[in-house]
């Protein structure tokens, strides 16, 4: 595995996105980068500087953007997904402990026949795919020297954040939805059903704690018969919906658009039960971030640089279908 070690524009990135230590802000990102770049050009910035040391530019943003993305990710989705750097060329493999829970046999007294029951991990690999994001700045600001490049590392990190968001939740729906179980049901939101859902998982994975997982839509469908206290209510008005059913904690997923509309990404009628054990996403990104310009030639007197960097996600998929989704309608 790759091992970022932090220290100087970068540490200074991962900061200001993650807020500690306090007093780390986005516009001392901002002004650290372009003191930096500056440098890099010599101390004076104009085009031609620019293009003299423009890959050492590359290598700063590039550097800044690996950093503020890791923190970013951190923040918003280190609740159910992992995630990994690995270096280019190396391959992820994560290991899935066996969730089975093996039968108990009646052996007669003298008789030392007992069937065996293999105890298998699991291994599953995550495949990366290359994506990228084009940003531009006008040709007379950018010789101005009036491009902030904090603010597109900023603009980038949102953009990938966005993606990540929407990666997560489509490997989650998508590869459980491909899976046949048991514990499932199709209605009209009942207690009564979930509750069931509930204790066919725990019986089947015999997991100390289960986790539900939901839109903030989907989660506000739940509610419980027993009746709230005023500390409740006031949990619910805050997050918009109860946090937690009969023992059992509600987790939200992002939400976000889909590229280009107004369509929701998260699936707003879905929630999925799940042993809270480990993380079911893993995300793995293979490599550094890539900088560069866009090649060819423009005839707009745009300046176009082009963000990319290798990701991919995968989701553990329990044995025995042992997990539950219930689709409201």
């Amino acid at each position: 595995m790759k091992n970022i070690v932090m220290e100087g524009i970068s540490r200074i990135a991962f900061d200001a996105i993650t807020g500690n230590p306090v007093g780390k802000t986005k516009l001392e990102m901002s002004n650290a980068v372009r003191a930096a770049v500056l440098e890099a050009c010599g101390g004076e910035w104009n085009y031609y500087k620019f293009m003299d040391n423009e890959f050492k530019v590359y290598a700063i943003i590039s550097e800044v953007m690996t950093s503020a993305m890791n923190a970013s990710f951190a923040n918003r989705f280190s609740a159910f997904a992992d995630f990994k750097d690995e270096a280019m060329g190396d391959k992820t493999y994560f290991t899935v402990e066996d969730a089975k829970v093996y039968p108990m046999y009646s052996v007669a007294r003298g008789d030392g026949d007992v069937e065996r029951q293999k105890i298998i991990d699991r291994k599953f690999k995550v495949d990366t795919v290359k994506k990228a994001i084009k940003l531009y700045e006008e040709l007379d600001q950018f010789m101005a020297g009036r491009m902030d490049f904090g603010r597109l590392v900023e603009k980038a990190t949102i953009a990938w954040e966005n993606y990540i968001g929407l990666l997560i939740s489509d490997t989650m729906y998508g590869s459980y939805a491909a899976v046949d179980t048991p514990y499932k049901a199709t209605g009209a939101y009942d207690a009564d059903t979930l509750a069931g859902i509930i204790e066919h998982v725990k019986a089947a994975t015999s997991a100390v704690g289960l986790q539900i997982w939901g839109s903030s839509t989907a989660l506000g469908s739940i509610s419980d018969g027993f009746g709230y206290s005023d500390a409740a209510k006031d949990r619910a008005n805050s997050l918009g919906y109860w946090g937690e059913f009969r023992g059992t904690t509600m987790f939200e997923f992002p939400q976000a658009y889909r590229p280009l509309s107004q369509t929701l990404g998260v699936n707003t009628a879905h929630i999925i039960i799940l042993p809270a054990d480990e993380k079911i996403i893993k995300v793995v990104f293979e490599g550094e971030v890539f900088v560069g310009r866009s090649e060819g030639e423009r005839n707009d007197e745009q300046i176009e640089f082009k963000i990319s960097r290798r990701v991919g996600a995968g989701a553990i998929v329990l044995p025995e279908g042992n997990f539950g989704i219930y689709k409201f309608t």
